[in-house]
């Protein structure tokens, strides 16, 4: 019975070790809050709460009743600026950022860092840095996949107005259908 105990213990620590993979540590990236409770609903807010780290399909698998049309889970994982106001950067043209990744487990797959619209979801300037492949099982990881810079280009008044763009690291690894994304509020 011990065996069978251990056996199980072990099998479910495994298990709940997968689960984390990867954030943007630094700059400040968003967070979740009651607003983005609010729209994606208690369960999916429980989901994020419990493990920033996890992926994208992870909160699909939690839409119910209560995830509104306002939840974007494609945008920054949902999370919104009115929770993360006080963490907005500001970047003016050409200002070189240092991002760190806090990777915990590593799935081969594609990466990259762009300036997205947050009113659209559409990428306005970059990808500012990529890799692929990106952050591999089979390989060691480079230091510049986990800490690196971009710079950030001239945005024409698109990001003047807090909340207009995020800076999102984005990582997609198809092997395992897992997508994982960072945000970072900025203006310029």
């Amino acid at each position: 019975m011990f065996v069978k105990l251990s056996a199980l213990a072990t099998v479910l620590a495994v298990a709940g070790s997968t689960v984390a993979h990867g954030v943007i540590s630094s700059p400040p990236r968003r967070q979740p809050g009651t607003n983005f409770e609010a729209v994606c609903g208690s369960q999916i807010y429980n989901t994020v709460e419990s493990d920033q780290y996890g992926n994208q399909q992870l909160e699909e698998q939690n839409i119910n009743s209560a995830t509104t049309a306002a939840c974007q889970l494609y945008l920054c994982k949902g999370l919104t600026y009115a929770d993360n106001t006080a963490n907005v950067q500001h970047y003016a043209a050409n200002t070189v950022v240092p991002i760190t990744i806090d990777l915990r487990a590593p799935h081969t797959g594609v990466a990259n860092v762009s300036v997205v619209a947050t009113a659209t979801n559409k990428v306005i300037a970059g990808p500012l840095i990529s890799f692929n492949p990106a952050y591999s099982v089979s390989a060691p990881i480079p230091a510049n996949q986990t800490s690196f810079s971009v710079t950030i280009p001239n945005l024409n008044g698109a990001c003047a107005t807090a909340g207009a763009c995020v800076l999102q690291w984005w990582w997609d690894a198809r092997s395992i259908d897992q997508t994982y994304m960072s945000c970072v509020d900025i203006t310029q």
